[in-house]
C-alpha cells in the first residue's frame, strides 16, 4: 500500500516504476491529505518523464541563447548585423537543437554537409562565430554548460590568393571611371589606393577627417582611428568636394568600371582589391612592414606580413641565398 497509518502520522511508501523504477519514495506527513497530494505529485512526475531527484535539462533553444548573445555583447560589435546573419542561418541549418545539446560531433557532421555547397572558410567563420556566443556568456556567467566547440579544430585550406593592380590595370580603372557620371567613386578609389583604406572608410570621410598633410580615418574595423599621409594635390581635391558634403554611394560605379576595364578578380576581392594594391605595392617599392601594419591599421602583425614575400630584398635573398648560388 502507497499510503499507510503509523504512530508517527501518515506515511507514503512509493516506487512509481513498480520494481523497474529508479527509485522508492518515502516520506511522512501530519494528515492523511498531505501524503495523498505527495503521492500524486511523485506520480505525476514518473508519467511526464521526470523522476523525483533528477535535475531537469536546461531547455534553453540555441537560437535564444543567440539572441541573450547579442543583447549582451553582440550589439557592439562593429559587424554586428552580418554577424547576426550568419549566426541565425547557422542556427536554423543546425535544427536549432537544445543549446545543451550541441556537441563536436553534432557540428562536425554539419560542417561535413555545409562543405558540399560554401567553402572551408565559409564554415571556419561559422564555427567561430557560434563558439564566441558560447564562450562569451560562459565568461559573463550567462551559461554554465561549457563551451561545445572551444576544442574543435577548423578545417585547414590554402590561402587565398591576394589579388593587387598593376601600373597599367590602375591607370584603365581610372579611366573609365571618368567617363561614367557617378565622379566620386575615382576620388575614392584613388583614396584607397594612396592610404590603403577600405573602401567603406574612404566612402564614409567627412570634410572634418581631411587635415594638413593627412586624412583621419575613424569608425574603423579594428575600432583605432588612423593617421595617414596624402599628397598635396589629393588633399585639395578631397578638400574641394568634401566641402559640398559627403560622398555619394560609388561602389557599385566602381564594380562597373573594373567590368568595363576587363580586370577580372577572383570571387570575393573586389571588396578590397584597391587595399591590397596599395599594400603590395608599398612593399615592392622597399615600403617597411611595420610602418605598413600601422598604415592599414592591422592589430596582428600576420595579417600584414602576407605582403612580406612582395619585397625587394626578399626576391633578391632568393637569389643569393639559394643552396647553389655558392656552387657557380
Amino acid at each position: 500500500m502507497a499510503i499507510r497509518k503509523t504512530e508517527s502520522g501518515w506515511k507514503v511508501d512509493i516506487q512509481p516504476g513498480g520494481r523497474s523504477g529508479l527509485k522508492r519514495y518515502r516520506k511522512t506527513f501530519q494528515t492523511k491529505a498531505e501524503a495523498l497530494a505527495y503521492e500524486a505529485f511523485i506520480r505525476r512526475k514518473y508519467i511526464e518523464g521526470e523522476p523525483w531527484g533528477l535535475k531537469k535539462k536546461d531547455q534553453t533553444r540555441l537560437s535564444e541563447l543567440i539572441d541573450l548573445w547579442f543583447s549582451l555583447h553582440g550589439k557592439q560589435l562593429k559587424d554586428t548585423e552580418n554577424r547576426l546573419r550568419i549566426l541565425k542561418g547557422t542556427c536554423e541549418r543546425l535544427g536549432d537543437p537544445l543549446a545543451v545539446d550541441l556537441s563536436p560531433s553534432m557540428f562536425t557532421r554539419y560542417r561535413a554537409t555545409r562543405l558540399t555547397s560554401v567553402k572551408p572558410n565559409t564554415v571556419n567563420h561559422e564555427q567561430a562565430y557560434l563558439s564566441a556566443v558560447y564562450g562569451t556568456l560562459v565568461k559573463f556567467g550567462e551559461w554554465k554548460h561549457g563551451n561545445p566547440l572551444a576544442g574543435l579544430p577548423k578545417i585547414k585550406h590554402d590561402e587565398a590568393e591576394l589579388s593587387w593592380l598593376n601600373h597599367e590595370q590602375i591607370q584603365r580603372l581610372l579611366s573609365h571611371m571618368d567617363e561614367m557620371r557617378n565622379k566620386d567613386a575615382a576620388l575614392i578609389t584613388r583614396l584607397c589606393l594612396s592610404t590603403g583604406a577600405r573602401w567603406s572608410e574612404a566612402e564614409n570621410l567627412k570634410r572634418s577627417h581631411v587635415l594638413p598633410g593627412r586624412v583621419h580615418f575613424v569608425g574603423t574595423k579594428s575600432r583605432r582611428n588612423r593617421f595617414v599621409p596624402i599628397s598635396p594635390d589629393l588633399e585639395q581635391d578631397l578638400r574641394r568636394r568634401l566641402n559640398k558634403g559627403p560622398f555619394d554611394s560609388s561602389y557599385n560605379t566602381f564594380t562597373t568600371a573594373l567590368t568595363k576595364a576587363e580586370i577580372d578578380l577572383p570571387r570575393g576581392q573586389r571588396t578590397h582589391v584597391l587595399r591590397h594594391t596599395f599594400a603590395s605595392h608599398f612593399v615592392m617599392n622597399g615600403g617597411n612592414i611595420l610602418t605598413l601594419q600601422k598604415i592599414l591599421g592591422h592589430s596582428d602583425i600576420k595579417m600584414t606580413m602576407r605582403y612580406a614575400h612582395l619585397a625587394p630584398e626578399h626576391l633578391n635573398e632568393a637569389v643569393r641565398m639559394n643552396p647553389i648560388s655558392k656552387m657557380t
